[in-house]
């Protein structure tokens, strides 16, 4: 069995996260300019991603968890953006 350091597992972890942010940061991106509207497509967006998150957490308590902490990064994001004068994407940092 490979022995696999805390750190790389950290770092891979985070790599996925931000890759998946910016994959949906496009995808919004594109729905925004075709005329979407936008309140169904997020709509849709988050019941298909929470209905992801509830099938493949081990149980209930733990995908309210991990939606609970998305909702906290996100509220936190917007903070920074209103901060900085900027509407687009985050600084990368997970909080």
């Amino acid at each position: 069995m490979k022995r696999v350091l805390l750190q790389e597992v950290e770092e891979e972890i985070r790599d996925d996260f931000l890759w998946s942010m910016e994959c949906t940061h496009e995808l919004i991106q594109e729905m925004t300019l075709s005329d979407m509207n936008m309140g169904a497509a997020l709509g849709g967006m988050l019941t298909q991603t929470i209905t992801a998150l509830m099938a493949l957490a081990p149980d209930n308590e733990t995908a309210m968890k991990v939606l609970t902490s998305c909702i906290q990064n996100a509220s936190e994001t917007m903070a920074e953006a209103t901060n900085k004068g900027q509407t687009h994407d985050s600084s990368g940092k997970i909080h």
